[in-house]
């Protein structure tokens, strides 16, 4: 849930259409004493900033949890105006757009933002565009072996084995903010775009792959266990609805990466992705040079003999 990104969008509407002093109108509609005064800290002698008044309103009303209320109050706003003057707000799709990708709608018979169930999560994440181009962390995840055990076990074990895979891998993904845009049963192409997309993207490889002892243990219906190499590279292409279709050298990277310069077990990160990464997390990883190549590599301990 992209909650400092709807801070900002909300921010953003309220103080371009709003004075400080119209704004405390506004804000009553849903807390009837409300003192932007009190709640800035400014003297009630200076005029307070469109944007101080704006984000401490909205930083209560999350406090609060009456955010949904001023979704409703925008929305209402901006089709029937308020104190009979019309307001525009420039950013109420992406508002909007957010507040879906967050779990809630505008319901247009109610008149109010109600909770709506999703099975999955928007792979636009609510407002990238068809045709633009936006920058994005790929990670490249593959399941070591995988010709071998599809041999080696009947197909309906091996189908749900790898099923319950992937739902442990989209559980560590979304919960980094990320998502998968292709996954064809050994694995697949996850995705990250959202704050510290890079990062994100990193320590979600670093969950799943530590995760994996637990998943062997308790979830797989294999005789053995699943091991993976996972590629990871930051960079721009352009998004399309259809997310399979889109086609770029950022990906085709991370997936090179992964498939040629990654041993089992092991998470890779190109030069560019690794530039991107704290001091901290950094200390984790070691350079390697292949093939002309400079990538940076962490490995997990293996069980046994692995085929790559």
């Amino acid at each position: 849930m992209g909650i400092s990104r709807l801070k900002r969008l909300l921010t953003e509407a309220l103080s371009q259409a709003f004075t400080a002093e119209k704004l405390q109108l506004f804000g009553r509609e849903i807390i009837q004493n409300l003192d932007l005064y009190e709640l800035t800290g400014f003297p009630p002698n200076c005029s307070i900033p469109r944007k101080d008044a704006a984000n401490e309103l909205v930083e209560y009303l999350f406090e609060i949890n009456k955010i949904t209320q001023l979704i409703q109050l925008i929305i209402q706003t901006a089709k029937i105006g308020f104190k009979s003057e019309n307001y525009e707000f420039p950013n109420l799709r992406l508002i909007m757009n957010e507040m879906k990708e967050s779990g809630y709608e505008y319901n247009q018979n109610l008149k109010k933002v109600v909770k709506i169930e999703r099975n999955e999560k928007r792979n636009d994440w609510g407002f990238l565009e068809e045709g633009k181009v936006y920058n994005f962390c790929f990670v490249s995840v593959d399941i070591c072996g995988n010709s071998k055990l599809v041999r080696k076990y009947q197909g309906a074990k091996i189908k749900e084995s790898y099923k319950i895979f992937k739902s442990f891998v989209v559980k560590s993904v979304e919960s980094r903010n990320g998502r998968i845009w292709s996954w064809e049963g050994d694995g697949g192409l996850l995705v990250f775009h959202l704050d510290d997309f890079v990062e994100s993207a990193i320590l979600a490889s670093i969950d799943i792959m530590s995760s994996l002892i637990v998943f062997n243990s308790t979830m797989n219906l294999l005789g053995e266990d699943i091991i993976i190499r996972m590629g990871i590279n930051v960079g721009g292409a352009e998004y399309k609805k259809e997310v399979d279709s889109i086609i770029s050298d950022s990906i085709e990277l991370a997936k090179k990466i992964e498939k040629a310069h990654t041993t089992p077990q092991t998470v890779s990160l190109s030069k560019n992705s690794y530039q991107h990464v704290n001091s901290a997390l950094r200390n984790y990883f070691r350079e390697k040079e292949i093939n002309g190549m400079t990538i940076y590599q962490l490995s997990f301990p293996i069980k046994g003999e692995v085929c790559k």
